[in-house]
């Protein structure tokens, strides 16, 4: 059983449902069944102590959205592409610029940044005065190199 750990509104009325990270497959499973067929974003907030992931979810035939958040102190949350194949990218552009993993991905790899990239641009620890460089070996894939002297 999914126990809610709180509901409230939020400023546009929708409903905001906070659980239990071990309960997201579950509460997702059931709010699908009820019939919000739709996951139409997914975006993590860097708390600074932890990562909140939040879920926007939408029921065509309800003309509905409800709202499921989450935290995670240890960076990783159940993926839901088993629920919703859109889950793909969103996971990704998540893991890419904030280093959430998303357990049971089949794929989770940056989307945006070469794989060499160091760090997540969106944390709050990341460090803007390291500069990288995006570059292209002759096969024509993306690699990152950066400058020593920038505080590596």
């Amino acid at each position: 059983m999914v126990e809610i750990l709180e509901e409230k509104k939020g400023k546009d009325g929708r409903p905001i449902f906070v659980i239990k990270k071990s309960d997201l497959l579950e509460f997702m499973r059931q709010k699908k069944q009820e019939g919000f067929d739709h996951l139409s974003l997914i975006t993590g907030v860097d708390r600074k102590d932890y990562m909140e992931v939040n879920y926007h979810l939408y029921s065509f035939s309800k003309n509905q959205y409800i709202v499921v958040k989450v935290t995670t102190d240890n960076l990783t949350v159940p993926s839901l592409i088993s629920l919703w194949k859109s889950a793909d990218w969103e996971e990704r552009e998540q893991y890419d610029m904030l280093g959430i993993r998303f357990d049971g991905h089949p794929d989770l790899k940056r989307m945006f940044l070469p794989e060499s990239w160091v760090g997540h641009p969106l944390r709050k620890d990341y460090d803007l005065n390291n500069v990288q460089y995006i570059n292209m070996d002759e096969y024509g894939e993306d690699y990152a190199t950066f400058d020593p002297g920038d505080g590596w």
